[in-house]
């Protein structure tokens, strides 16, 4: 463990310990079995286990988006969970499901995500009031991934959507599509 000066206050180095145990403890989690941190995360992230507090909700995807140390195969495991998470849920809680997605940076993850997000605004669609977010939250998600055709794929198919959620016209998605 790193050792500060005693010259600083008290509080400072009562954070600084902790801190120091928390990267020690993340550190330590991260090398779990792959099966405990899928379980872990899956309990926590998974809507039809239990219906999860958003307050607990929102710190899980804070630490999954704070932390540096994760490896992509745990956000992998949970990527089915996050991507609903992404579409889903309130303004807030799908950007830190986003910004944990673009974590993964093989190329062949993110267009499985893509594919899943396509999917998952199918099956939206066909509800018959479908809701209008998960279109513009699944835009921003694609844009995020910088998957280009699948995001031209879904402006293409969801324009109407995506305009009623945001207000995004035409232009703007077209500029969307240009700046991957």
């Amino acid at each position: 463990m790193i050792e500060f000066s005693e010259e600083h206050s008290k509080t400072w180095l009562e954070l600084m310990a902790v801190y120091q145990d928390y990267r020690f403890k993340i550190f330590n989690w991260v090398k779990e079995n792959p099966d405990v941190k899928y379980l872990d995360l899956y309990i926590e992230l998974s809507p039809h286990l239990l219906k999860r507090d958003l307050h607990k909700r929102l710190l899980v995807l804070d630490f999954l988006r704070s932390t540096d140390m994760w490896d992509e195969n745990a956000i992998l495991s949970v990527f089915e969970e996050l991507t609903q998470i992404a579409l889903q849920e309130q303004e807030e809680v799908a950007a830190y499901a986003r910004i944990t997605l673009k974590k993964i940076r093989r190329c062949s993850e993110r267009i499985k995500i893509a594919d899943y997000v396509l999917m998952l605004a199918a099956v939206e669609e066909k509800q018959e009031k479908p809701d209008c977010d998960i279109f513009h939250n699944g835009c921003m998600l694609l844009f995020d991934l910088g998957c280009k055709e699948h995001l031209k794929q879904f402006i293409d198919k969801y324009r109407g959507l995506i305009y009623s959620a945001s207000g995004l016209d035409e232009e703007d998605l077209n500029e969307l599509v240009e700046s991957i």
